[in-house]
């Protein structure tokens, strides 16, 4: 091809000429942005970051000091979980939530099983509860807040009626408790 011929074909499609050359022209000025200007930005804001990170963790590589750290932090935690004779008012809290969400608990039942080689216990709670859909979306999102340890394993809704909102919430929960004797 001759640059006579470039010349007729450019002449010939000049608009599609020019789009072309101004998404070339704008694609090079976006790697140029990217490569001068954010990757260096990004650079020192990781670095900002990773010093931060070490400030919180305390001296600067100190190993010994996280670890004695992390110790009083699991401590602590542990300190937290409720002993097992604090099964009821655990149980009544989570009641209270389901009432407080307009839920009427219907049956329940629980199985307490030992946690080996720990100084918990886990009790696997079978709940079922009727209400209002909405009333069952709040509750489960106010356990999901709740401050103690218990976790929903599984739920499912069944509702008998196509026209009405009243759903019936099967939902197993494991509440850990630590025991008393440890």
């Amino acid at each position: 091809m001759t640059w006579e011929q470039i010349r007729e074909i450019v002449k010939s499609r000049k608009w599609a000429f020019i789009a072309v050359l101004v998404l070339v022209l704008a694609n090079i000025a976006m790697a140029a942005y990217s490569r001068f200007i954010q990757q260096p930005a990004l650079v020192k804001l990781q670095q900002e970051w990773s010093e931060k990170r070490l400030l919180l963790t305390g001296s600067k590589g100190d190993l010994t000091t996280i670890y004695r750290q992390g110790e009083a932090d699991l401590a602590a935690f542990q300190q937290r979980i409720p002993l097992k004779r604090d099964f009821t008012r655990v149980m009544m809290e989570v009641f209270e939530l389901a009432s407080n969400n307009g839920l009427k608990v219907k049956g329940i039942t629980y199985k307490p099983e030992p946690i080996k080689e720990s100084n918990l216990v886990t009790y696997g709670v079978v709940m079922t509860l009727d209400g209002k859909y909405a009333g069952i979306k709040s509750f489960i999102s106010d356990l999901q807040c709740y401050g103690g340890l218990v976790t929903m394993d599984s739920i499912s809704l069944s509702s008998n009626s196509r026209t009405e909102e009243e759903v019936s919430l099967k939902m197993q929960l494991s509440a850990y408790l630590r025991t008393e004797g440890k």
